[in-house]
């Protein structure tokens, strides 16, 4: 039975225990219509105003697009037509990113991350653009290596999909985009909320990133980062083009929803090195971590933050310890998306709530 309908219920028997009571004389029997009018009244606006407060609450998430397949535990190339590259000697397959051939406006084929209620439904493609800072360069082996996790975070996120039945696939882009930042980037300290507590963290962190992520596109030939995805997304064949921004230094990695992002249409996630509290020169080789690509996706999809609280927090059942979104583990393939998180990300019942999503 619904909210709806239980109030509607409860309000017509205390009105007739109302009209009830009233006495058997003649003015009782006269006030009998209006109270049980203006109850009934009462009960009706109680009632909508349950259902628009449960409408309010539930997200209206699309499903499934048209010729959405299952999880095949496979991460295949996705071409991205018109631009030319050369090749990775180190990876076969995939190629840095030089120019567009052409400058043609083509109809889209990929559905861009919607900026409200995304769902991690049907074809995924990861493209991505290293980022080499403080004078350190991305290699060639270093590239072949981050493709090599980003296959693995590909693949578990099929594994996890298919666990929940849910019509996932995941792509890599075929072209990749190396560019060097060395522009100075002063760091500035606050405090956020951080589970139950308060910790420190950069200042402004999410519009230094897209700051950041609009001057490397500028230094690939794009106006900003808007442009760098307006021209790339419809060459690619898929339902949402997830933008990773993986830098060669240390720091905590974030994901930008594009609702939390004032460039309309811009979803992309920065992806550090190594993390640390904040940014910092990398000691060591450029690496992309699986499990931090995998956690910065699916906060893209709407997945929250569910460490630094206990997990009685949550509903009974709805996430363990394993949970990705906790980061209690090391290994990604020990890591799970439980039934909380999955609901999260569209592949399970919207009526789940999440005691984080709301501080």
């Amino acid at each position: 039975m619904s909210a709806r309908v239980k109030v509607w219920s409860t309000g017509v028997v205390l009105t007739a225990i109302l009209v009830g009571s009233l006495g058997l004389d003649a003015s009782s029997r006269e006030l009998r219509a209006p109270a049980a009018l203006l109850a009934l009244g009462v009960c009706a606006l109680v009632a909508e105003g349950v259902s628009l407060r449960s409408l309010a609450r539930s997200e209206v998430r699309p499903g499934p697009p048209p010729g959405a397949l299952p999880a095949d535990g496979i991460v295949d190339v996705v071409p991205v037509d018109g631009v030319e590259g050369t090749d990775n000697p180190a990876r076969p397959g995939f190629r840095r990113f030089v120019r567009l051939a052409d400058d043609r406006q083509q109809p889209s084929a990929s559905g861009e991350l919607s900026p409200t209620n995304p769902t991690l439904l049907g074809r995924a493609v990861l493209i991505s653009v290293f980022v080499g800072r403080d004078g350190g360069r991305w290699t060639d082996r270093e590239l072949a290596r981050a493709h090599e996790a980003l296959e693995r975070a590909g693949l578990w996120i099929e594994r996890e999909a298919a666990r929940h039945g849910a019509p996932v696939n995941v792509g890599l882009a075929g072209a990749y985009f190396v560019v060097e930042d060395d522009a100075a980037d002063p760091v500035e300290v606050a405090f956020s909320p951080e589970g139950d507590d308060l910790g420190p963290m950069e200042a402004d962190a999410s519009i230094k990133a897209v700051a950041g992520a609009s001057r490397a596109a500028a230094l690939l030939g794009f106006s900003d980062v808007a442009d760098l995805l307006g021209r790339i997304n419809p060459r690619v064949e898929a339902n949402a083009a997830v933008w990773l921004f993986h830098l060669r230094r240390a720091g905590r990695s974030l994901a930008i929803p594009a609702a939390d992002c004032d460039v309309s249409g811009v979803g992309l996630a920065i992806c550090y090195s190594r993390e640390t509290s904040f940014p910092e020169p990398l000691t060591g080789p450029g690496r992309v971590d699986p499990t931090t690509v995998a956690h910065e996706v699916l906060h893209l999809f709407g997945a929250a933050d569910k460490y630094g609280v206990g997990l009685r927090s949550f509903p009974s059942g709805s996430v363990s310890s394993r949970d990705i979104m906790r980061l209690d583990h090391d290994s990604l393939f020990r890591m799970t998306i439980d039934r909380l998180t999955a609901s999260e990300i569209g592949w399970g019942r919207p009526e789940m709530t999440n005691p984080r999503a709301s501080k």
